[in-house]
């Protein structure tokens, strides 16, 4: 039985350029976060607190919609769907979800000029990551 090695596996050093080479004139790292449904919204918010930590020069934005979207205006404080207001300041809401609520955003809530997927593509098409949470 023959037994193959990743790559990492192999390494005995914890040299990651060849993976991940320095390019100084890389543009900075801009990541959108799909959070569709309020167990991706809470795994968002745990991403974007990570971000901020290890990558601060990142740009990133979560755009919630779907049911993700009524987790987040009903959520209380200290629950995994609740964004405080610096995370609140990264976040993008669909608009068509809030109509199919009937429901408005707070005050300090961003929503979209259009609907979350058509922000989405665009985001993609301007050079943002999408990662779907």
């Amino acid at each position: 039985m023959s037994t193959s090695r990743s790559p990492a596996a192999s390494t005995s050093s914890n040299d990651w350029s060849d993976l991940f080479p320095t390019r100084p004139d890389a543009p900075p790292l801009r990541i959108v976060l799909h959070a569709p449904t309020p167990g991706a919204l809470a795994r968002a918010r745990s991403n974007l607190a990570n971000l901020r930590q290890d990558r601060p020069g990142a740009e990133v934005r979560i755009v919630i919609n779907g049911p993700a979207v009524e987790a987040l205006l009903d959520a209380a404080p200290g629950t995994p769907q609740h964004l405080d207001a610096e995370a609140l300041a990264h976040a993008l809401v669909c608009p068509n979800t809030l109509k199919k609520l009937g429901r408005e955003a707070p005050a300090g809530m961003r929503v979209l000029p259009q609907g979350g997927i058509e922000s989405l593509a665009l985001l993609q098409q301007s050079g943002w990551c999408y990662v779907r949470c």
